[in-house]
């Protein structure tokens, strides 16, 4: 049975929600404060500037590629992404660090500025695919059926 359903906010929580209830045949209706949809991942255009609105969104394309999937697409049907080098540039007072685009590139800025940080680099690396990979398996797509 077909529900009229109300959402507010339209962050990509919002909008995947919408997407999943309306392709199981709802009638979805979002509301957003704002102009455009997107949430923290929005672009702010002022005085010919252009602005992405909050964290860098796309650290997780393996999650926006099976989203995509769900209905029939890709993430290249609707855009494009464009690998910045060097990646970004950490500016300080008095100076400033290029991060490269790639983590060789990265462990070598970390030995310039400290032998030997790039192994304690390349360990936090690891823990941080280790506890990726389990929020993915016991978090992200499991159903979200209670609390508990």
């Amino acid at each position: 049975m077909s529900k009229k359903i109300a959402i507010i906010g339209s962050g990509f929580a919002s909008l995947s929600a919408a997407s999943y209830l309306a392709q199981a045949g709802n009638d979805v209706t979002i509301y957003e404060k704002n102009n455009t949809v997107g949430g923290r991942a929005r672009r702010l255009v002022k005085d010919g500037f252009s602005f992405d609105i909050g964290p860098s969104w796309y650290w997780m394309p393996d999650i926006f590629e099976r989203f995509f999937a769900d209905f029939g697409k890709k993430p290249s049907d609707y855009y494009h992404l464009d690998k910045l080098s060097p990646a970004y540039t950490v500016i300080f007072k008095d100076e400033s660090i290029e991060i490269g685009d790639n983590l060789s590139t990265i462990k070598e800025t970390f030995e310039r500025i400290e032998e030997g940080s790039s192994e304690s680099l390349q360990d936090f690396i690891d823990n941080a695919k280790e506890n990726y990979d389990i929020a993915i398996k016991k978090l992200v797509y499991r159903p979200g059926e209670s609390p508990p």
